[in-house]
């Protein structure tokens, strides 16, 4: 049996009430915290199960180092998130990844349109480039996949911002890398994503 040339990293943090998806506690009330870790479990369960037997492809998880307890149950190789910022914690598992594989594509999970189909896209898109990214409605990405290093692409953006798309793209210009960009998708960060996200859910199950 080949041994996989793709690579998933899956970006996420146990479910800790009052710790995750705190955005969405105003729109979750009465209970906001216990139900945005709720929502947020059922997030990282989605994800971690859709993305774990791709063809050819070995998937991983990334997490804050005090979280292992909780991704065990998942049998997945577990990695500690290394940085002081989202860029560089990206960049880290980023370049530790190409040192194994041939093309990588990181993600988190709070973008429910990033599926088994999305990432095998992103791949192909990989073929031919040196980056994809799978940019969000907020102006960010929900995804980044790389076929080579590109460290520089990471300094200076300003995450959690609604500019982190453009300056990345902007960034890759200025650097000459070839970049390629997936469909547009949407993150439920915020109350206002509620309803949207519950029809998705409704979707699946009709």
């Amino acid at each position: 049996m080949n041994e996989p040339t793709n690579l998933v990293q899956i970006f996420c943090k146990a479910p800790r009430v009052g710790e995750v998806k705190t955005r969405l506690i105003p729109g979750l009330e009465p209970g906001g915290a216990e139900k945005a870790a709720t929502l947020y479990e059922a997030m990282v369960e989605r994800v971690v199960t859709g993305l774990r037997n791709l063809p050819g492809t070995a998937t991983v998880i990334h997490m804050p180092v005090q979280d292992e307890s909780y991704f065990l149950r998942f049998k997945l190789p577990l990695y500690t998130q290394q940085g002081s910022n989202l860029g560089q914690k990206m960049c880290h598992a980023l370049r530790s990844g190409l040192e194994d594989y041939d093309r990588v594509v990181l993600l988190g999970t709070d973008c429910p349109l990033i599926d088994a189909e999305y990432i095998e896209h992103a791949f192909q898109a990989l073929d031919d480039h040196d980056v994809v990214l799978g940019p969000a409605e907020d102006g960010g990405y929900g995804l980044v996949g790389v076929s080579q290093r590109v460290p520089e692409m990471f300094d200076d953006i300003d995450w959690g911002t609604d500019v982190v798309l453009s300056q990345t793209c902007r960034k890759l210009n200025q650097l000459r890398i070839n970049y390629a960009l997936l469909p547009l998708v949407w993150d439920v960060d915020r109350p206002g994503d509620l309803p949207r996200y519950q029809a998705w859910l409704a979707g699946l199950k009709s």
